[in-house]
């Protein structure tokens, strides 16, 4: 789909630089729904974000989006007890969490908003309905995955993650960032871009402008795009929503030669930073 070359005066939700900008009109493609949202691109800090948050976000969402069902309660290794204190920022059921008792961790929380109810899984997983601003405590990590750029008020989330790290803490937060190589050949058909669910397409400038302002530092960034950067937008170009992107899909549609080039094209792009997916390492200042 070629880009739409309607310009329009824009504010940055970022770092409030305006301009005339070029308006990339996305198409909702998890689903399949081929509804169109426009993004634009703040020159400044880098940040893609989309020109107006709908109303109601919660229509864009199904369970086949997020995965809310109760895992299995694991058995836990007692004789790796660690008790860091650990926060799962949108954690869903908590499978994360079950993951980190299994190795032995026993001081584990989450906060999601869009769970039914609260989740206690005994006697040391305690999950509440509530967003990371209602959160209280002191936490030796944050995890956000693949969870912030979901987020309407990123500074203000970023606050509330200095608010509950300790001294010491490290917070965690994986997400899809912008610019990058599958952007640069597939444009809107970025499966990354997910309209209207990603809300704000991180770049580091955008990070570091935000981090800077909430008293945090990016300690490190460490880029861990997969080889869907390639199939899944390749696939969107011909139309086929991300819940239709089977194993048998993938595998009639590529060749095996091809599948090996997108792997090796996306390890050399993250050796060099310029991957769809990073995780930020970010400390107290």
């Amino acid at each position: 789909m070629a880009d739409k070359r309607e310009m329009i005066q824009c504010k940055c939700r970022i770092c409030g630089a305006e301009a005339n900008r070029k308006l990339y009109y996305v198409k909702e493609m998890f689903f399949g729904t081929g509804k169109e949202f426009p993004y634009f691109e703040c020159e400044k800090c880098q940040c893609m974000q989309i020109a107006e948050i709908p109303e109601d976000l919660d229509e864009f969402y199904g369970k086949e989006y997020y995965s809310f069902a109760v895992p299995e309660m694991p058995k836990v290794a007692t004789d790796q007890i660690n008790k860091t204190r650990i926060l799962d920022v949108g954690c869903g059921a908590g499978k994360w969490l079950l993951e980190k008792y299994a190795q032995g961790h026993v001081n584990l929380y989450g906060c999601d908003p869009f769970i039914e109810a609260d989740i206690n899984y005994e006697p040391c997983i305690h999950i509440k309905r509530c967003t990371i601003h209602e959160m209280q405590g002191n936490f030796d990590l944050v995890r956000l995955s693949d969870s912030f750029e979901h987020t309407a008020d990123p500074y203000e989330t970023l606050v509330s993650i200095k608010r509950l790290l300790s001294d010491e803490g490290m917070c965690l937060i994986s997400m899809p960032v912008f610019p990058n190589a599958a952007y640069d050949i597939c444009g809107v058909n970025w499966y990354e871009w997910d309209a209207p669910r990603h809300l704000f397409l991180h770049s580091i400038k955008s990070m570091e402008y935000l981090c800077q302002k909430a008293g945090l530092r990016i300690d490190n960034v460490q880029f861990n795009a997969r080889d869907l950067q390639f199939i899944s937008s390749l696939l969107y170009q011909k139309g086929i929503p991300y819940i239709e992107h089977s194993e048998d899909v993938i595998n009639n549609s590529f060749t095996a030669e091809e599948l090996q080039k997108f792997a090796e094209y996306t390890a050399a792009l993250n050796a060099k930073g310029y991957g769809d997916h990073a995780v930020f390492v970010i400390m107290k200042k």
